[in-house]
């Protein structure tokens, strides 16, 4: 009976934390139902390989890619919902930020009882309008609401007053979604290490060796759980080596140069990188609260705050930001987790409020309530609007399908007999995603590693006349006659249409090719 009352209690918080996860979205991720499409590559790589898988293509071999195997999995998720569409990634980012926003409020709970609702917009508007967010749909994105829930698993352990153990179910949770961030990317698993030595110190200072040798057992029990689908997958498709050399070999030695500065050095860089991405203007939205909030709850008093609490935020922050940054290549998106901090900021909000809140609360007797409702609206309502003007994804909102080029040169690519193409010398642009096409060459697009190597292997399949359409991509405005001499591509395949069309602020080319059938008869 206590707990069905106190599942009601908690139906108007999860409503509100549903709503304002979903209007920021709505109006500034690529993936809401209000834009277009979502003309970013990387959410279009991870929609071509889990869709890829589940037509029976195996990643690393059929496929190439460098993510892990469940980015292909949320992916092939997104696929079974909207074929052609964004749809299903969009409920994944909305399921994230409503995590995020109602484990914030849960966090803010666990030191006040005042009024903490009202700053739940701010954080997530603070996010979706944000930099880092670029188009949406990144995994740096649907991470927020594991660590956010890992950030309340964690303090409110620490605040047991109890001194009880970690539950079994936080421990096991927190081991699967660790495992999960594994196989998906994992320089975002820095978090969890810090997370999980805490947890182990404090698991030993209450409870011995024999505890805390059981809490990591059952946290990384759960973690390895998470390897036995992808061990069964790759090897009834004797995939193993090829998933294990492409994931965890190429990414560790061929991103990171090891050789060219010493371990502190890297340390030293990465958390200078942290800072910068803090720093950037365009992450003020989340940063300024990041950076506050952190302030603000390392001044509390001890005994609102203990320091060992203030110990473990501090380093679930500064070792999230290493494993983000400790490579050599650096992206806007990769700095969007250290927004999961930002939660601490609507606690300061909370906070220092809270007298004011008092009063008025008093001072309106029975109306309160009504005028809490109608503030809260109000909030919603001005910070939509906000995000709406600060987004760098609006633009968008204006265009019309047909005036994209993955929906124009579709349209000619459908009326073939033969729909096969090719996604050539750049990053997956869209073009399989609205075709509906699964790739039918290993090399299907052009990765940020090894891209000499993948276009070498592309000019093979142009040559050997593999795809009836190619579609190529130019950093800028091409003219024609550059476009029809493309080397390669110009003698086996006609320009039939081209488009200049903005993405990421600039002008770019999209250029569709069709085979010189009497070269292939």
């Amino acid at each position: 009976m206590k707990l069905l009352q106190k599942n009601r209690r908690q139906l108007p918080v999860c409503l509100f934390c549903l709503l304002a996860a979903a209007v920021p979205l709505m109006i500034c991720s690529k993936s809401s139902p209000l834009y277009p499409f979502n003309d970013w590559p990387d959410i279009n790589m991870f929609f071509t390989m889990g869709k890829g898988m589940l037509h029976g293509r195996v990643p690393f071999v059929d496929l190439l890619e460098q993510k892990g195997p469940y980015a292909y999995a949320a992916g092939g998720i997104a696929y079974l919902i909207s074929p052609r569409g964004f749809g299903g990634y969009f409920l994944l980012e909305l399921a994230s930020l409503f995590f995020f926003l109602f484990f914030a409020h849960k966090t803010i709970r666990l030191y006040t009882d005042k009024p903490a609702l009202w700053v739940l917009p701010i954080l997530g508007a603070g996010i979706a309008s944000a930099k880092s967010f670029v188009h949406g749909g990144s995994l740096e994105e649907l991470s927020l609401g594991i660590f956010a829930y890992a950030i309340y698993s964690l303090l409110s352990f620490l605040r047991d007053a109890q001194k009880n153990p970690m539950p079994v179910i936080a421990l096991a949770l927190n081991g699967m979604w660790a495992g999960v961030l594994f196989w998906s990317k994992f320089t975002l698993l820095g978090l969890y290490m810090a997370w999980a030595a805490v947890v182990a110190a404090e698991l030993l200072r209450r409870k011995g060796w024999r505890g805390c040798l059981r809490g990591i057992g059952i946290f990384l029990g759960a973690m390895l759980a998470t390897t036995i689908p992808w061990l069964v997958y790759f090897g009834l498709n004797h995939a193993t080596g090829a998933w294990l050399k492409a994931y965890l070999w190429d990414n560790i030695f061929g991103y990171a140069k090891w050789a060219e500065a010493s371990l502190w050095g890297k340390l030293c860089t990465a958390v200078l990188n942290m800072l910068r991405s803090l720093k950037d203007k365009g992450n003020f939205t989340y940063s300024l609260l990041a950076v506050g909030g952190a302030v603000s709850y390392g001044c509390l008093p001890p005994k609102t705050a203990a320091w060992r609490e203030k110990l473990a935020v501090a380093f679930m922050g500064l070792f999230l930001g290493i494993g983000i940054f400790i490579g050599e290549t650096k992206h806007d998106y990769y700095g969007l987790p250290l927004a999961v901090f930002s939660l601490f900021g609507g606690m300061g909000l909370t906070l220092l409020s809270g007298v004011w809140a008092r009063r008025i609360q008093n001072a309106m007797g029975k109306m309160a309530a009504l005028a809490y409702a109608a503030s809260l609206a109000l909030v919603l309502a001005a910070l939509a609007y906000a995000a709406y003007r600060i987004s760098p994804n609006t633009y968008l909102l204006s265009v019309k399908r047909e005036q994209m080029p993955q929906f124009r040169f579709a349209g000619r690519m459908e009326a073939a007999s033969d729909r096969t193409m090719l996604n050539y010398g750049f990053l997956d642009g869209g073009f399989y995603t609205v075709l509906g096409a699964v790739p039918n060459v290993r090399a299907y697009c052009i990765l940020n590693r090894n891209p000499g190597a993948m276009l070498e292997e592309q000019n093979g399949y142009v040559r050997e006349g593999r795809t009836q359409f190619v579609v190529a991509w130019r950093a800028y405005q091409a003219p024609e006659e550059e476009l029809a001499a493309l080397p390669v591509v110009s003698d086996y395949y006609e320009l039939v249409d081209y488009l200049y069309f903005t993405f990421e602020g600039d002008v770019r080319t999209y250029a569709l090719y069709e085979k010189k059938s009497a070269l292939y008869r």
